[in-house]
């Protein structure tokens, strides 16, 4: 259950807790507070509320001598607070003040329709909540509601001057009613059109959040998916190497190996045919990832070698790197060393993007069972700049995708120091076991 729904089932819940905070249930947002009650003035609408029902109670009881007048102020009182969160309730008790203010103030008294300060500012406080937060034609059938009130209010005022006042000139009321009609029906009007204009706003805020977090997604998905494929064409070329080697040895088998017979033969043949067949299928299926690089000569897929190269040029650039490898396996996976490479590549790019000048300590060591690529900033210099303080996460995210592909972990988050640490475990045995078993 909602906050929205449990506030809808406990009313008396609901209206304590909107007392509190001066905002409809199930909203929190300061800022949509402020966009929607920019029409009530104060910390809530309950104090206009108590100072509309004293004003209306003051005029009704004092100046029309009404003795039930509190309850077209009790009226006034709730339709203001209403109207935050039950706009169409509150409009009903807008129209019930309306009609016992005529009653009270024009049958009984004998005062031309009088359309007080609050009335008026509840009428516009309704109006407005209707084109906030329902449909057009409810507010449209409430301003045709005042209309049908205001125009029997005038009827009234008519037929009483006609038949009891014999000299409207020394009337001291005069005719109101006119009036009123059309001051109120203008300015509600006008308050209906604010509250279209506000929901219109919101409508159009909530469009742009949700294309935002669509657009966000979409980036993160192509982000991954473009990971996903040049980790599929660096495979494509490790094991294109591999069953190459399988095709030649094989064919080569029955001329370089003597003393085969002929069911040895055939089945170097058979091996050498599968092989090679199975290479085809291969490239036709993984051809699509290589059609933009067709153009551009193939280079040596890098590894642990290859990062003393690319911790130069960071050093280069600006930002120290103190580089420690470990002896490497000679038979370390090709798959393997290349994930080690990108790992220490993009710790380090994170670096440059987001804490140039920290000095950055890159660290690869092998164990027996694994291979851990540590790469760990401090606090960059006073007075550097990041090109991007905020990055998008989605380096990390690619990283993460890599080293999970070769069964690793990987942990990144901020150090104690103000820094940033990448740490990756990637496991040798299980991976030499799954290549090694038939």
């Amino acid at each position: 259950m909602t906050s929205e729904t449990a506030a809808r089932s406990h009313p008396v819940r609901a209206l304590i807790s909107y007392v509190i905070a001066a905002a409809p249930p199930g909203r929190g947002d300061w800022r949509w507070r402020l966009s929607t009650t920019f029409a009530i003035i104060g910390p809530g609408s309950v104090p206009l509320g108590l100072t509309l029902f004293a004003i209306q109670y003051h005029m009704m009881r004092v100046d029309y001598l009404v003795e039930w007048g509190v309850v077209p102020a009790a009226a006034t009182g709730a339709a203001v607070v209403l109207s935050r969160f039950r706009p169409v309730e509150a409009w009903l008790l807008v129209m019930f003040s309306l009609v016992f203010t005529v009653i009270g103030a024009q049958v009984i008294s004998t005062i031309p329709w009088p359309l007080t300060v609050a009335n008026m500012l509840t009428l516009l406080l309704a109006l407005f909540a209707l084109g906030r937060d329902r449909r057009v034609w409810v507010g449209v059938l409430a301003w045709l509601s005042y209309l049908a009130v205001g125009s029997w209010a005038s009827w009234l005022v008519t037929a009483q001057f006609v038949i009891i006042r014999t000299d409207p000139v020394n009337d001291p009321y005069g005719n109101p009613a006119p009036d009123n009609l059309i001051l109120g029906s203008l300015l509600g009007a006008l308050a209906f059109l604010t509250g279209m204009t506000v929901r219109i706003w919101r409508q159009g805020r909530a469009r742009v959040a949700e294309e935002e977090r669509v657009a966000e997604s979409e980036r993160h998905r192509r982000r991954l998916l473009e990971e996903r494929t040049r980790i599929a064409r660096e495979l494509h070329d490790i094991v294109a190497h591999h069953m190459s080697v399988i095709t030649v040895q094989a064919s080569t088998a029955e001329y370089r190996l003597t003393g085969l017979g002929e069911e040895a033969k055939a089945e170097f043949r058979s091996i050498s045919d599968q092989a090679r067949e199975s290479l085809a299928e291969m490239r036709r299926l993984l051809g699509v990832l290589r059609r933009e690089d067709e153009s551009v000569a193939r280079e040596p897929l890098p590894g642990p070698e290859g990062l003393r190269g690319l911790a130069e040029a960071v050093d280069r650039s600006g930002t120290p790197v103190a580089l420690r490898v470990g002896e490497m396996p000679e038979d370390l996976p090709e798959t393997l060393a290349l994930t080690v490479f990108r790992v220490a590549q993009e710790g380090l790019s994170n670096v440059v993007r987001h804490a140039p000048g920290a000095p950055t300590t890159v660290e690869v060591t092998a164990g027996p069972r694994e291979v851990t690529v540590t790469v760990e900033n401090g606090r960059p210099p006073e007075g550097e700049v990041a090109p991007e303080a905020h990055g998008s996460g989605l380096g990390l995210v690619g990283m993460r995708e890599r080293v999970t592909l070769d069964g690793g972990t990987l942990e990144t988050g901020p150090t104690a120091e103000g820094g940033f640490r990448v740490h990756a475990v990637l496991p040798i045995e299980d991976r030499q076991n799954a290549e090694e078993s038939p």
